[in-house]
C-alpha cells in the first residue's frame, strides 16, 4: 500500500449558465404561479389583494412558465442533454440501489456523473405533468375553445379540480426536492449558483 486515499474529490461543472439562470427564474415564477393560483382557487387566501391582480399575475406567470419550458426543451435537445438526463433501460440496474439509499437502507450514495435514475424518471414525469397542467390552464382561461376537452373531463369544475390537484403535486415535489437537497449535501445548492460541484473519483483517474 502506498498510503494514498482510495478516492479524492474532483471539481466539475454540474450546471451551466443557462441551467442556472432558467432554474432561478423558474423558482420565482413557480412561487408566483402557486400563490396566485391558490388565491384564485381559495379567495380568502388574498396574498395579492384583489382577485383581478391575482388573475393577471397568474396569466403572466403562466406564459413565462411556457416560455421557460420551451427554452429548456430547446437546450435539452440542442446541447445533447437528453443523452444523460432521459431515463433509459440501462438505468434499471441502478434504480434499486438508488431507492435503497434514499430510504436510508444503504448509507453510501451510488455515484452518478449528474443524474441518478430517480432524478431522470422524476424530471421526465415533470415534463409530462407540466404539459398537462398547461393544457388545463388554457382550458380554464379559454373555456369556449376547449369546450369538448372540458366536457370530456366531466365539466369545468372537474378541470379546476385537476388543475388544483396537479398544483399540489408540484408543491409536494418541491418540498421533497428541498428536503433531499438540504439533508444530503448543501453543495448542491451552491452548484446552482456557481455551477460547480465535487464528486468522489478514484485517485488513479483523477491523476491521469
Amino acid at each position: 500500500m502506498n498510503g494514498k486515499a482510495e478516492y479524492v474529490e474532483e471539481k466539475f461543472l454540474k450546471h451551466d449558465l443557462q441551467e442556472r439562470i432558467t432554474h432561478w427564474v423558474h423558482v420565482v415564477d413557480f412561487v408566483l404561479l402557486v400563490l396566485t393560483g391558490f388565491q384564485i382557487r381559495y379567495p380568502s387566501f388574498a396574498v395579492f389583494g384583489s382577485m383581478e391582480t391575482a388573475r393577471f399575475l397568474h396569466v403572466i406567470s403562466g406564459y413565462l412558465f411556457i416560455f421557460l419550458g420551451i427554452v429548456h426543451v430547446y437546450f435539452f435537445f440542442a446541447q445533447g442533454k437528453h443523452k444523460i438526463a432521459m431515463p433509459v433501460p440501462s438505468d434499471a440496474k441502478d434504480l434499486w440501489p438508488t431507492i435503497r439509499y434514499y430510504l436510508f437502507i444503504d448509507g453510501e450514495k451510488p455515484d452518478f456523473a449528474k443524474y441518478n435514475p430517480l432524478q431522470k424518471i422524476a424530471y421526465a414525469a415533470l415534463f409530462v405533468v407540466s404539459l398537462v397542467q398547461t393544457i388545463l390552464g388554457f382550458a380554464l382561461y379559454w373555456p369556449t375553445y376547449f369546450e369538448s376537452f372540458i366536457y370530456g373531463l366531466g365539466g369545468l369544475m372537474a378541470v379546476k379540480s385537476w388543475h388544483t390537484l396537479i398544483a399540489w403535486v408540484f408543491v409536494a415535489f418541491t418540498l421533497l426536492h428541498l428536503y433531499l437537497v438540504f439533508s444530503e449535501d448543501i453543495r448542491l445548492v451552491t452548484a446552482l449558483i456557481n455551477g460547480y460541484y465535487y464528486r468522489k473519483v478514484p485517485r488513479e483517474r483523477a491523476e491521469s
